[in-house]
């Protein structure tokens, strides 16, 4: 049997439930008992009383345990109505239409309009839907931003699980019990166009699951403390102490509440025009979000990502990652807190920082106009970045890994540090430059351990650094800026080693230096030697571990490949900056105070001349220095 009701308007819908019921195919459940397909038609809310409509012209349920009242209810704000959501059993619910109408957030422009159709579901029982599906969704706003959704449909679907982490039944529920909401989530993709500006379309998604438990505020309690916050935010008056108390506490709760399977996105496709005129492409291969954990938001993984601008640039790269953010501290600070008002926050800014892991990027290209100087352009490759955080000691990470690689860098005629001209000669035309470095605080041991402070330049040469500051207590971490500062002067230097590796720059550097000195190479080398010699002598005194090291280094200097000096402090407990700080205006007030080990070792190596090298400005100016010859 089919029966068929009207009724008149309902009570003002607030915008949050309009969306609630459009977004998550809950909106059309209710209470009662019978076993007949039952037609609700001509729901409307709104228009009469508030900037906000709601239209559903028909409602249908097959076996439902309803009454059309109840079914009215959940659209026009009927106190409890959404209860029945926990129990319902129904063969089937179908809504073939929810247009749900609102401001818009440009000033003077119409309402925007989000239309769901062939909203179901099917298979109801106690709550817990077989399915869910909604077969499109439309969008239309200011500006002609107009959007075209497709088909998403879930699996097993638990309304009374979403109403208890919305909390929008009349009993809030209890419990920290977390319970599976919705699985299989699917989305077909669509567009978003904006007029003539932009047009996007949007590929395929995935999320295997999501589940949450009730949270302790419920959204409409939230929502009326928005709107009074964004209408006190409006006249330019101070948002309620007591309002902004209760916001953090509910987004702290609600950052806990959750947890999900990881998602997937097959990624975006979107032209336009920028602001010059230029056909403008920015496209996206897939996109990865992992799984959400109570407190952690996941990393989120960006691929193959291409904006061109035709005629113009580019910016490419082959993926971006940015790494999970633990916000667990930050929660805990929050729900210690007798008090959240501007004195906490000033005080404790620190402790809500999250712990993030870091981010990277890989497979960087990049080809635009340098908006420095006119007609010039910066291109650049990049093979990866890496930054890797961890162990956060009072929203400060104690555990920092950078990283760097094949940055490749075309060799300009502009770059006058450089023997452009000789570099050419020998087949660099361009720099290829890896940079890195580690750096861990151990708190035992008050030490902070730094390994790889890398500086690679490919076919040039490289260094590599590592060594331990001592004295490094908690204090370094501080909330007191006086008292990390104070810290940071107390740290030690324990030990250092310094590995160089020449692969040619050494020649080259000679070369460059004994043209602007006006001497031969051999000469200069000799030259600079002896004078490195020397200052070593003085820090270290005329030991013979000393005249070992100097001689060493006086090796790596007239032509030796590599190049290995470690040097250590005599006291356990470090050289302070104190004496460092000495040093540089009496090199003698390191005497004795550090061990030295030096170790040149290989073959000079020389970069071989391709092509006689076509004298640059540079050049031109080193030889107008350069003596006559005799």
């Amino acid at each position: 049997m089919t029966r068929t009701a009207f009724a008149p308007l309902g009570r003002r819908l607030r915008p949050m439930r309009a969306f609630l019921l459009g977004t998550v195919f809950a909106g059309i459940a209710v209470t009662g008992a019978s076993a007949e397909t039952l037609s609700v038609t001509g729901i409307t809310q709104g228009a009469a009383d508030g900037p906000y409509e709601l239209s559903v012209p028909s409602v249908e349920v097959v076996d439902g345990n309803l009454n059309e009242g109840a079914v009215r209810g959940l659209f026009t704000g009927t106190p409890g109505a959404f209860d029945a959501l926990a129990t319902l059993n129904a063969k089937s619910v179908t809504i073939p239409e929810i247009k749900v109408s609102y401001p818009s957030y440009v000033e003077g422009a119409g309402p925007s309009v989000i239309t769901y159709r062939d909203v179901t579901l099917t298979d109801v029982a106690n709550g817990v839907a077989a399915a869910a599906h909604v077969g499109s969704a439309d969008f239309s706003g200011a500006e002609d931003v107009t959007g075209s959704f497709g088909e998403m449909s879930v699996g097993r679907f638990d309304l009374g699980a979403l109403l208890g982490f919305y909390g929008l039944s009349a009993a809030p529920a209890a419990g920290t019990e977390m319970k599976e909401v919705y699985a299989d989530f699917k989305f077909s993709g669509g567009s978003l166009k904006g007029g003539d500006a932009f047009s996007c379309t949007f590929g395929t998604g995935e999320l295997g699951g999501f589940s949450a438990r009730p949270l302790k505020q419920n959204f409409t309690e939230i929502n009326n403390l928005v709107m009074e916050a964004e209408a006190a935010q409006k006249a330019g008056t101070e948002v309620a102490p007591e309002t902004v108390d209760k916001l953090v506490r509910f987004y702290a709760d609600m950052f806990t509440a959750f947890s999900s399977t990881p998602m997937t996105f097959t990624g975006f496709d979107c032209s336009g025009k920028d602001e010059k005129g230029n056909p403008l492409t920015v496209a996206s291969g897939p996109i990865t979000v992992g799984g959400f954990e109570p407190a952690v938001y996941p990393a989120i993984s960006l691929d193959d990502f291409d904006m061109t601008v035709e005629n113009d640039g580019f910016l490419k790269f082959g993926n971006f990652t940015w790494k999970k953010m633990d916000f667990t501290a930050a929660v805990a600070a929050i729900e210690a807190a007798t008090k959240l008002d501007e004195a906490y926050f000033t005080a404790n800014w620190r402790k809500l920082v999250p712990a993030l892991d870091g981010m990277s990027l890989a497979d960087l290209s990049i080809d635009v106009p340098d908006p420095e100087a006119s007609g010039k352009r910066i291109t650049g490759t990049l093979g990866a970045f890496d930054a890797t955080l961890g162990n956060y000691v009072n929203g400060i990470p104690a555990s920092i890994g950078l990283s760097l690689s094949n940055f490749i860098l075309p060799i300009t005629a502009e770059m006058t540090d450089l023997p452009v001209a000789d570099l050419l000669a020998r087949g660099v035309d361009k720099l290829d430059i890896s940079l890195g470095t580690k750096l861990a605080w151990d708190q035992a041991s008050s030490t902070i351990k730094v390994d790889d402070v890398l500086i690679d330049m490919g076919a040039l040469g490289r260094i590599n650094l590592s060594g331990t500051f001592g004295n490094a207590t908690e204090a370094l971490f501080a909330d007191n800026t006086d008292e990390a500062t104070m810290a940071a002067m107390l740290l030690t230097l324990q030990d250092v080693t310094i590995e160089v590796e020449d692969r040619g720059i050494g020649s080259l550097a000679f070369a460059a230096g004994a043209k602007e000195a006006g001497q031969s190479e051999a000469s200069f080398r000799t030259a600079v030697a002896g004078m490195a010699q020397g200052m070593t002598l003085a820090f270290l005194g005329n030991t013979s571990e000393a005249l070992t090291a100097a001689q060493q280094l006086g090796t790596f200097l007239n032509g030796a490949s590599h190049l290995k000096l470690t040097i250590t402090s005599k006291d356990a407990a470090g050289i302070g900056l104190a004496d460092l700080a000495a040093a540089e205006t009496n090199p003698a007030a390191l005497a004795g105070k550090l061990n030295v080990v030096a170790e040149a070792s290989g073959e000079p190596v020389e970069l071989p001349v391709l092509d006689a090298p076509v004298p640059s400005t540079q050049d031109e100016k080193r030889d107008l220095k350069a003596p006559a010859a005799q």
